[in-house]
Protein backbone atom coordinates (compact mmCIF):
# COMPACT_ATOMS: atom_id res chain seq x y z
CA UNK A 1 0.00 0.00 0.00
CA UNK A 2 1.13 3.28 -0.52
CA UNK A 3 2.51 5.67 1.82
CA UNK A 4 1.61 8.78 1.05
CA UNK A 5 3.97 11.69 2.04
CA UNK A 6 4.26 15.30 2.50
CA UNK A 7 6.92 17.40 0.21
CA UNK A 8 9.21 17.63 3.09
CA UNK A 9 9.36 13.91 4.18
CA UNK A 10 9.75 13.21 0.38
CA UNK A 11 12.78 15.74 0.21
CA UNK A 12 14.70 13.75 3.28
CA UNK A 13 13.86 10.45 1.98
CA UNK A 14 15.51 11.23 -1.26
CA UNK A 15 18.26 13.33 0.18
CA UNK A 16 19.16 9.71 2.37
CA UNK A 17 18.68 7.58 -0.61
CA UNK A 18 21.25 9.54 -2.33
CA UNK A 19 23.81 10.57 -0.12
CA UNK A 20 23.69 7.48 2.15
CA UNK A 21 24.38 6.13 5.51
CA UNK A 22 26.15 9.52 7.51
CA UNK A 23 26.22 12.00 10.08
CA UNK A 24 23.90 15.01 9.13
CA UNK A 25 23.39 18.14 11.37
CA UNK A 26 19.84 19.42 10.80
CA UNK A 27 21.27 22.75 9.85
CA UNK A 28 23.36 20.69 6.86
CA UNK A 29 20.01 19.22 5.94
CA UNK A 30 18.14 22.74 6.18
CA UNK A 31 21.07 24.24 3.95
CA UNK A 32 20.92 21.30 1.35
CA UNK A 33 16.87 21.27 1.32
CA UNK A 34 16.46 24.52 1.41
CA UNK A 35 13.78 23.80 4.33
CA UNK A 36 13.78 25.56 7.59
CA UNK A 37 15.54 23.32 10.76
CA UNK A 38 12.09 22.99 11.81
CA UNK A 39 10.45 21.50 9.17
CA UNK A 40 13.44 19.06 8.79
CA UNK A 41 13.33 18.04 12.47
CA UNK A 42 9.81 17.69 12.30
CA UNK A 43 9.89 14.90 9.16
CA UNK A 44 13.03 13.54 10.76
CA UNK A 45 10.47 12.11 13.95
CA UNK A 46 7.94 11.49 11.80
CA UNK A 47 9.95 9.21 9.18
CA UNK A 48 11.34 7.83 12.45
CA UNK A 49 8.43 6.94 13.94
CA UNK A 50 7.04 5.15 10.99
CA UNK A 51 10.16 3.18 10.49
CA UNK A 52 11.23 4.74 7.50
CA UNK A 53 14.73 5.95 8.79
CA UNK A 54 17.13 4.91 11.54
CA UNK A 55 18.32 7.13 13.41
CA UNK A 56 21.10 7.78 16.76
CA UNK A 57 21.37 11.23 16.95
CA UNK A 58 22.76 12.53 13.79
CA UNK A 59 23.79 9.41 12.87
CA UNK A 60 20.76 8.79 9.76
CA UNK A 61 20.14 5.57 7.74
CA UNK A 62 16.94 4.97 5.25
CA UNK A 63 15.60 1.51 5.84
CA UNK A 64 13.45 -0.78 3.64
CA UNK A 65 10.35 0.66 4.57
CA UNK A 66 11.64 4.30 3.66
CA UNK A 67 12.77 2.69 -0.16
CA UNK A 68 9.40 1.47 -0.40
CA UNK A 69 7.79 4.90 0.33
CA UNK A 70 10.16 6.35 -2.22
CA UNK A 71 9.36 3.92 -4.79
CA UNK A 72 6.45 4.97 -6.29
CA UNK A 73 7.84 8.38 -7.01
CA UNK A 74 10.54 6.78 -9.20
CA UNK A 75 11.24 8.38 -12.75
CA UNK A 76 10.79 4.91 -14.74
CA UNK A 77 11.00 6.30 -18.17
CA UNK A 78 12.08 9.32 -20.64
CA UNK A 79 10.95 11.12 -23.58
CA UNK A 80 13.63 12.66 -25.65
CA UNK A 81 13.21 15.26 -28.58
CA UNK A 82 15.47 14.84 -31.12
CA UNK A 83 14.64 15.54 -34.54
CA UNK A 84 15.37 18.79 -35.30
CA UNK A 85 17.94 20.26 -37.86
CA UNK A 86 20.04 22.01 -36.03
CA UNK A 87 20.56 24.88 -38.74
CA UNK A 88 22.50 27.12 -36.44
CA UNK A 89 25.15 24.55 -35.89
CA UNK A 90 25.95 24.22 -40.14
CA UNK A 91 28.54 22.82 -41.14
CA UNK A 92 29.04 20.37 -38.52
CA UNK A 93 25.11 18.90 -38.71
CA UNK A 94 25.11 19.11 -42.25
CA UNK A 95 25.85 15.34 -42.06
CA UNK A 96 24.50 14.25 -38.83
CA UNK A 97 21.70 15.99 -36.11
CA UNK A 98 22.81 17.86 -33.64
CA UNK A 99 22.56 16.06 -30.80
CA UNK A 100 25.24 13.17 -32.51
CA UNK A 101 27.71 16.37 -33.06
CA UNK A 102 30.94 15.15 -30.89
CA UNK A 103 32.38 17.56 -27.75
CA UNK A 104 35.32 17.57 -26.93
CA UNK A 105 35.20 13.66 -27.88
CA UNK A 106 31.69 12.91 -26.44
CA UNK A 107 28.25 13.31 -27.70
CA UNK A 108 26.30 15.68 -26.86
CA UNK A 109 23.25 13.35 -26.55
CA UNK A 110 25.54 11.00 -24.85
CA UNK A 111 25.78 13.08 -21.73
CA UNK A 112 22.40 13.31 -21.28
CA UNK A 113 21.48 9.63 -21.43
CA UNK A 114 24.62 9.01 -19.19
CA UNK A 115 22.79 11.21 -16.99
CA UNK A 116 19.15 9.15 -17.35
CA UNK A 117 21.11 5.83 -17.21
CA UNK A 118 22.65 6.78 -14.06
CA UNK A 119 19.55 6.88 -11.64
CA UNK A 120 18.17 3.46 -13.83
CA UNK A 121 16.19 5.25 -16.36
CA UNK A 122 16.50 2.62 -19.48
CA UNK A 123 12.79 3.06 -20.46
CA UNK A 124 14.15 5.53 -22.98
CA UNK A 125 11.95 6.62 -26.58
CA UNK A 126 14.04 9.35 -28.96
CA UNK A 127 11.86 10.84 -31.30
CA UNK A 128 14.32 11.28 -34.07
CA UNK A 129 13.35 13.20 -37.88
CA UNK A 130 16.51 14.64 -39.24
CA UNK A 131 19.52 12.38 -40.61
CA UNK A 132 17.55 9.68 -38.07
CA UNK A 133 19.71 6.95 -39.83
CA UNK A 134 22.60 8.58 -37.81
CA UNK A 135 20.89 7.72 -34.24
CA UNK A 136 21.23 4.10 -35.22
CA UNK A 137 24.87 4.41 -34.00
CA UNK A 138 24.09 5.00 -30.18
CA UNK A 139 22.55 1.99 -30.02
CA UNK A 140 26.25 -0.15 -28.93
CA UNK A 141 25.99 1.63 -26.16
CA UNK A 142 22.59 2.22 -25.25
CA UNK A 143 20.82 -1.30 -26.97
CA UNK A 144 17.46 -0.60 -24.88
CA UNK A 145 16.91 2.97 -26.37
CA UNK A 146 13.42 2.68 -28.42
CA UNK A 147 13.09 5.18 -31.60
CA UNK A 148 10.28 7.30 -32.97
CA UNK A 149 10.48 8.56 -36.25
CA UNK A 150 8.74 11.92 -36.60
CA UNK A 151 8.82 12.30 -41.12
CA UNK A 152 6.89 15.86 -40.44
CA UNK A 153 10.09 17.57 -37.97
CA UNK A 154 10.65 20.35 -41.18
CA UNK A 155 7.15 21.13 -41.59
CA UNK A 156 5.86 21.80 -38.25
CA UNK A 157 7.38 22.94 -34.69
CA UNK A 158 8.25 20.02 -32.34
CA UNK A 159 5.01 19.41 -30.86
CA UNK A 160 5.02 16.96 -33.67
CA UNK A 161 7.72 15.27 -32.18
CA UNK A 162 5.20 15.55 -28.58
CA UNK A 163 3.05 14.00 -31.07
CA UNK A 164 5.13 11.11 -32.38
CA UNK A 165 5.54 10.07 -28.39
CA UNK A 166 2.15 10.50 -27.24
CA UNK A 167 1.66 7.37 -25.44
CA UNK A 168 4.95 7.30 -24.00
CA UNK A 169 4.45 10.45 -22.11
CA UNK A 170 3.80 9.02 -19.11
CA UNK A 171 5.30 9.99 -15.60
CA UNK A 172 8.51 11.02 -17.63
CA UNK A 173 11.17 13.09 -17.89
CA UNK A 174 10.41 14.77 -21.12
CA UNK A 175 13.79 16.32 -22.36
CA UNK A 176 15.67 18.54 -25.61
CA UNK A 177 18.16 16.16 -26.98
CA UNK A 178 20.98 19.52 -28.01
CA UNK A 179 21.37 20.29 -24.17
CA UNK A 180 25.28 19.28 -23.10
CA UNK A 181 25.10 17.80 -19.71
CA UNK A 182 28.10 19.22 -17.31
CA UNK A 183 26.12 18.15 -14.30
CA UNK A 184 24.48 15.03 -14.21
CA UNK A 185 23.18 15.48 -10.97
CA UNK A 186 20.08 17.53 -12.53
CA UNK A 187 18.52 14.10 -13.16
CA UNK A 188 17.19 13.11 -10.38
CA UNK A 189 16.02 9.43 -9.59
CA UNK A 190 12.96 10.49 -7.48
CA UNK A 191 10.28 13.52 -8.49
CA UNK A 192 7.54 14.56 -6.14
CA UNK A 193 5.81 17.22 -8.93
CA UNK A 194 5.82 17.88 -12.13
CA UNK A 195 8.14 20.45 -12.76
CA UNK A 196 11.16 22.39 -15.22
CA UNK A 197 14.68 23.16 -14.85
CA UNK A 198 15.85 26.76 -14.78
CA UNK A 199 18.27 29.07 -13.68
CA UNK A 200 18.35 32.22 -11.51
CA UNK A 201 18.69 35.53 -13.61
CA UNK A 202 18.30 38.92 -13.02
CA UNK A 203 18.13 39.71 -17.22
CA UNK A 204 17.91 37.48 -19.86
CA UNK A 205 16.85 37.71 -23.31
CA UNK A 206 16.27 33.95 -24.04
CA UNK A 207 13.09 32.16 -22.96
CA UNK A 208 12.66 32.41 -19.40
CA UNK A 209 9.53 32.35 -16.52
CA UNK A 210 8.58 33.61 -13.34
CA UNK A 211 7.08 32.08 -10.68
CA UNK A 212 3.59 33.05 -8.69
CA UNK A 213 2.75 30.83 -5.18
CA UNK A 214 5.69 28.40 -6.14
CA UNK A 215 4.41 27.30 -10.08
CA UNK A 216 5.76 28.93 -13.07
CA UNK A 217 4.01 31.65 -14.74
CA UNK A 218 5.20 34.75 -17.45
CA UNK A 219 6.75 32.20 -19.75
CA UNK A 220 8.05 34.59 -22.41
CA UNK A 221 11.55 35.55 -24.34
CA UNK A 222 13.09 38.17 -22.41
CA UNK A 223 12.23 38.80 -18.74
CA UNK A 224 13.66 40.22 -15.54
CA UNK A 225 14.30 38.25 -12.27
CA UNK A 226 13.52 35.13 -13.88
CA UNK A 227 14.42 31.71 -14.64
CA UNK A 228 16.02 30.79 -17.77
CA UNK A 229 13.91 27.98 -19.38
CA UNK A 230 16.13 24.30 -19.75
CA UNK A 231 14.50 21.75 -21.74
CA UNK A 232 14.31 18.93 -19.17
CA UNK A 233 11.40 18.95 -17.43
CA UNK A 234 9.39 15.80 -15.24
CA UNK A 235 5.49 15.22 -15.77
CA UNK A 236 3.56 13.42 -13.01
CA UNK A 237 0.70 10.93 -14.02
CA UNK A 238 -2.46 13.74 -13.76
CA UNK A 239 -0.22 16.42 -15.84
CA UNK A 240 1.10 13.40 -18.68
CA UNK A 241 -2.27 12.54 -19.08
CA UNK A 242 -3.51 16.30 -19.55
CA UNK A 243 -0.14 16.94 -21.78
CA UNK A 244 -1.64 13.68 -23.97
CA UNK A 245 -5.37 14.90 -23.85
CA UNK A 246 -4.18 18.79 -25.02
CA UNK A 247 -0.82 17.87 -27.03
CA UNK A 248 -3.61 16.18 -29.08
CA UNK A 249 -6.59 18.69 -29.13
CA UNK A 250 -4.34 21.92 -30.20
CA UNK A 251 -2.24 20.19 -32.74
CA UNK A 252 -5.55 18.37 -34.93
CA UNK A 253 -8.13 21.11 -33.69
CA UNK A 254 -6.39 24.45 -33.41
CA UNK A 255 -5.47 26.64 -36.75
CA UNK A 256 -2.15 27.44 -36.07
CA UNK A 257 -1.86 23.95 -33.56
CA UNK A 258 1.06 22.37 -35.77
CA UNK A 259 3.52 25.54 -35.21
CA UNK A 260 4.00 25.53 -31.46
CA UNK A 261 6.71 24.79 -29.03
CA UNK A 262 5.44 21.82 -27.49
CA UNK A 263 6.49 23.53 -23.66
CA UNK A 264 3.58 26.39 -24.94
CA UNK A 265 0.78 24.78 -24.56
CA UNK A 266 0.95 23.63 -20.60
CA UNK A 267 2.80 27.14 -20.08
CA UNK A 268 0.86 29.84 -21.72
CA UNK A 269 -2.13 28.04 -24.03
CA UNK A 270 -3.63 25.73 -21.01
CA UNK A 271 -1.60 27.26 -18.30
CA UNK A 272 -4.90 27.09 -16.36
CA UNK A 273 -4.81 23.55 -16.12
CA UNK A 274 -1.12 22.86 -14.68
CA UNK A 275 0.72 23.89 -11.62
CA UNK A 276 3.96 23.41 -13.09
CA UNK A 277 7.62 24.09 -10.41
CA UNK A 278 10.60 25.29 -10.95
CA UNK A 279 13.65 22.85 -10.60
CA UNK A 280 16.12 24.97 -9.70
CA UNK A 281 19.84 24.53 -11.43
CA UNK A 282 23.17 26.40 -11.93
CA UNK A 283 24.01 27.96 -15.66
CA UNK A 284 26.90 25.63 -15.53
CA UNK A 285 25.04 22.72 -15.18
CA UNK A 286 24.31 22.58 -18.60
CA UNK A 287 25.96 24.14 -21.40
CA UNK A 288 23.64 24.95 -24.79
CA UNK A 289 25.59 25.61 -27.89
CA UNK A 290 23.39 27.47 -29.45
CA UNK A 291 25.46 27.99 -32.69
CA UNK A 292 28.69 26.89 -34.62
CA UNK A 293 30.94 29.66 -33.09
CA UNK A 294 29.88 28.57 -29.50
CA UNK A 295 30.92 24.91 -30.61
CA UNK A 296 34.27 25.96 -31.10
CA UNK A 297 35.11 28.03 -28.36
CA UNK A 298 33.79 24.92 -26.57
CA UNK A 299 35.79 22.86 -29.11
CA UNK A 300 39.09 24.00 -30.68
CA UNK A 301 39.26 20.80 -32.59
CA UNK A 302 36.09 22.39 -35.13
CA UNK A 303 37.97 25.69 -35.51
CA UNK A 304 39.09 24.31 -39.16
CA UNK A 305 36.34 22.23 -39.72
CA UNK A 306 35.75 22.48 -43.61
CA UNK A 307 32.57 24.56 -45.03
CA UNK A 308 32.30 27.16 -42.64
CA UNK A 309 32.24 30.86 -44.00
Amino acid sequence: MRIIMNRYQFEVLAFLEKNGKNVYAIRTLSDKLKISGTEVSKALDELTNIGAILRNENLLEITAKGLDMLEPYRVKRAVIMAAGFGSRMVPVTLDRPKPMVKVNGVRIIDTLLDALVSVGIKDITLVRGYRKEKFDEITDKYPFIKFVDNDVYDKTNNISSAMAALEHIDECYLCEADLYISNPDIISKYQYSSNILGSFSIETDDWSYKLDNGYITDYKKGNTFCFNYYGISYWNKDDSKKLRNDFKQVYEEEQDGKDYFWEFIPLVLRKERYNVEVRPCEKSDIMEIDNFYELVQLDPSYKDYPGQE
